[in-house]
């Protein structure tokens, strides 16, 4: 199979001065080469990753690529770090996920944006007393979103690991320090709908208390995705 064979990612502007790019993986069908004619090749600390794991990269590269294009910009290289998060290129700002076949990435200015995070999310199957301890800060938490929004304890506790994987991938990039899921708290309030609040102050950028709104939406019965992005301040 190649890329003609491959529908390429379909893009929308998600807000003004942002572009959105979704795509599907045939992980099985698809072979890395078949990326080649895209410009897009693997960085050696993934030749040696399992052929899915190489797929999604690829795919979300090729969705980075079409948000670019959509920019109307010579697609830049976002280059993978040792922690194989994204570097993003001077200017810009962005998030990419990928999950049950599912691939998406969000572009940005900086100067409109200080940034972005999108998480998709399989259901957790498991939802274990352990694991609630270790995602939520406390158990009010997780029997909000229950309340508030009519879900299953699977869909509030996959829907609060999403909110906090997004508001790592938006801090990350500007703070370069890692934070557990103690570090914030989600809540659904009747004023703003879901939002996350920070429990602990990371920063004198990211102090105690300081809040963003969640958007998100179930995908299909099995993955949930989360959004977040921050306006900038200049």
């Amino acid at each position: 199979m190649t890329l003609q064979t491959i529908a390429l990612p379909p893009v929308i502007e998600r807000r003004p001065g942002m572009f959105l790019a979704r795509a599907s993986g045939p992980y099985d069908s698809a072979a890395v080469s078949d990326f080649i004619d895209q410009g897009l090749i693997l960085p050696r600390n993934l030749e040696t990753a399992v052929h899915k794991r190489k797929i999604e990269y690829l795919l979300g590269r090729l969705c980075l690529k079409r948000c670019f294009e959509a920019f109307g910009e010579a697609p830049l290289l976002v280059a993978m770090g040792e922690d194989r998060s994204p570097i993003w290129p001077n200017s810009w700002v962005g998030s990419i996920s990928h999950s049950k076949g599912q691939v998406v990435a969000v572009l940005g200015r900086s100067h409109q944006y200080a940034g972005l995070g999108i998480d998709l999310e399989a259901l957790i199957e498991n939802p274990s007393t352990a694991l609630q301890t270790q995602i939520c800060s406390d158990g009010s938490e997780l029997e909000n979103l229950k309340s508030a929004l009519g879900l299953t304890e699977q869909q509030a506790l996959t829907l609060i690991f999403s909110s906090k994987e997004s508001l790592y991938k938006l801090i990350f990039p500007r703070y370069r320090k890692f934070f557990g899921f103690q570090a914030a708290r989600v809540e659904h309030t009747v004023e703003r709908g879901l939002v996350i609040e920070l429990q602990e102050k990371l920063s004198d950028s990211f102090p105690a208390s300081r809040k963003w709104v969640v958007e998100w939406q179930s995908l299909n019965t099995e993955t949930i995705e989360t959004f977040i992005a921050e306006t900038s301040r200049t």
